[in-house]
């Protein structure tokens, strides 16, 4: 029993010795300070198809903040786990703002984008809501890259995977709309580059106060539509 404590230690203890924060040596190199990234937002993964690099996705401010608002340029980074060195890299000035809709979240996706034979795709997904309760949103957009050439090369942007909204009066009657996307990959292809299957879930409600019950009335939608690759990006 003693023994398998020691490995289970010992496991433990590896395991956290490989969630390296490579963040100051990435800056470094960016010849970028801490106080110039929304550091609640940075985020940092390593690839579960290659844990030699990890994905670093470094928000900075592209603008003062004003009154909660703020404008972010998006440093999307592969990295060398044993190093810290910068492989490939993508900026994209003044990619997200936060504003009334509020940036609340950025999150890797190394969901399973095989979009050829050769070619794996990791996603960037970013979350927003508003701070309203009469009129509740909120909603999560899809970019993806890829490495080509040494250079991260985006495929996909901001594609709107999910969406929430609706307007109440806080009590019971109100209608709200969910549309949720999940993405498959398809056998066909266009420019070398497999298709995307979008199939989209829409479930509207419909809330009505009766006889002090509140009564709800849901009916749901099913889509489905492709997006093809054009040789730059999918559309």
């Amino acid at each position: 029993m003693e023994k398998y404590f020691y490995i289970l230690l010992f496991a433990v203890q590896f395991s956290f010795s490989q969630n390296t924060d490579h963040l100051p040596t990435v800056l470094k190199q960016l010849k970028l300070k801490e106080s110039q990234i929304r550091i609640e937002l940075f985020t940092e993964k390593v690839l579960p198809y290659d844990k030699s690099k990890s994905v670093l996705v470094i928000p900075k401010y592209a603008s003062d903040i004003e009154e909660g608002s703020f404008v972010l340029d998006a440093y999307i980074l592969i990295i060398d786990n044993a190093t810290g060195k910068i492989i490939s890299k993508f900026i994209e000035p003044n990619a997200w703002t936060s504003d009334a809709l509020i940036l609340t979240d950025i999150t890797i996706d190394t969901g399973l984008y095989h979009l050829n034979k050769t070619t794996r795709a990791f996603g960037i997904r970013t979350d927003y809501r508003t701070q309203s309760q009469p009129n509740p949103y909120s909603e999560t957009n899809l970019s993806l890259y890829i490495v080509e050439k040494n250079t991260l090369k985006p495929v996909l942007q901001n594609f709107r995977i999910y969406k929430y909204g609706g307007e109440w009066d806080m009590k019971c009657d109100g209608k709200f709309e969910d549309i949720d996307s999940t993405i498959d990959i398809d056998k066909l292809q266009n420019k070398n580059f497999n298709n995307l299957i979008i199939k989209t879930k829409i479930t509207k409600t419909e809330n009505i106060l009766k006889d002090e019950d509140c009564i709800s009335k849901e009916t749901i939608k099913k889509e489905t539509v492709k997006l093809i690759f054009n040789g730059k990006e999918y559309k």
